[in-house]
């Protein structure tokens, strides 16, 4: 936990380290790789009485970009955080991708916002709110010369997995991707929560590969499964790997088995939901649904199989 702790002072820290939004530049160029900073595709903010999110204006964030070597173009893969911000496991993740060939951004939606972590508190920022961020960097990224703008993959992780399941529906592309914009080639998402139904889940852009462990007691695998079957059997191109004996943040390389008490869990909780922006109501006799404390820990069999699983996804994937 301390660790956890050490990352998210540094974060607050460098967030004001922020340009404004007038400065950034409108495209990238050649030599560019490390910070960039780049505005979200708008933002989804709460109304007043917190039932619904709203449009809202652009926000100025950040990623750290890197490339494997060679002269490119390259495929590209957007690495999305958990609640906790970018820990070992996203720069990790990263260092695996280059080595296959892919150029990496690790998105921080985090920084520009002067957010530390959102792991005790759910309501400070949804995955879902995070949706403008991942196409803002994709948009971004994509006017780079050594970037192939028609394979770039969005993967998250925990919250991050959140954002990647709600980026993929067609209602994500329709509205921050429209009228042939740039839009994602696949998503990647690692331990998600799958519990909310609402109807623009149902409809998804791109291919889905969702990987989750058997014993994740945070975001838990079963309701995911059935929302993969639910997707393939209306026609959508999506499969599930279930990693046995895996808890949540199996892929976290060092990571002991830890409980953490202060984290919001929504793990026992089922809500529908007329629509992804709302409104959020939570159902009668459900009150006591979300709760606090979850476990995760470092599983090196499944993370070892996740490598593989993943490389051989976007080698499918990319073609």
């Amino acid at each position: 936990m301390k660790k956890w702790f050490a990352v998210w002072v540094l974060v607050g820290i460098f967030g004001a380290c922020a340009p404004a939004l007038k400065d950034l530049k409108p495209n990238l160029s050649a030599t560019d790789s490390g910070t960039i900073w780049f505005a979200s595709a708008g933002s989804l903010v709460r109304t007043p009485d917190g039932s619904r999110f709203v449009a809202g204006d652009p926000l100025v964030l950040s990623g750290e970009l890197a490339f494997p070597s060679g002269p490119g173009p390259f495929s590209a893969v957007i690495l999305a955080h958990g609640c906790g911000g970018i820990g070992n496991r996203e720069p990790g993740w990263a260092q695996v991708l280059r080595k296959l060939g892919y150029a990496t951004l690790v998105l921080d939606s985090f920084r520009g916002r002067g957010l530390t972590e959102v792991c005790t508190n759910s309501r400070t920022l949804t995955g879902t709110q995070r949706v403008p961020d991942a196409y803002g960097a994709l948009r971004t990224l994509i006017t780079h010369p050594k970037i192939d703008p028609r394979r770039v993959v969005l993967m998250g992780f925990s919250h991050g997995g959140i954002l990647t399941l709600a980026a993929s529906t067609m209602w994500a592309k329709e509205t921050f991707a429209p009228s042939g914009q740039p839009a994602f080639r696949a998503f990647l998402a690692f331990y998600p929560y799958c519990n909310d139904a609402y109807p623009e889940r149902e409809h998804i852009s791109a291919p889905l590969r969702i990987h989750t462990g058997e014993l994740d007691d945070w975001t838990p695998a079963v309701p995911c499964v059935r929302l993969a079957e639910r997707l393939k059997m209306s026609g959508h191109d999506v499969s599930i790997t279930v990693y046995a004996g895996a808890h949540h943040s199996f892929d976290n390389i060092g990571g002991t088995l830890l409980y953490l008490p202060n984290v919001d869990n929504g793990a026992d909780c089922a809500v529908t939901i007329a629509s992804i922006l709302g409104p959020y109501r939570r159902p009668s006799g459900s009150s006591s649904c979300l709760r606090k404390g979850a476990t995760i820990a470092w599983n090196a069999e499944a993370t070892e199989q996740a490598r593989r699983n993943v490389q051989a996804q976007l080698s499918e994937l990319m073609k």
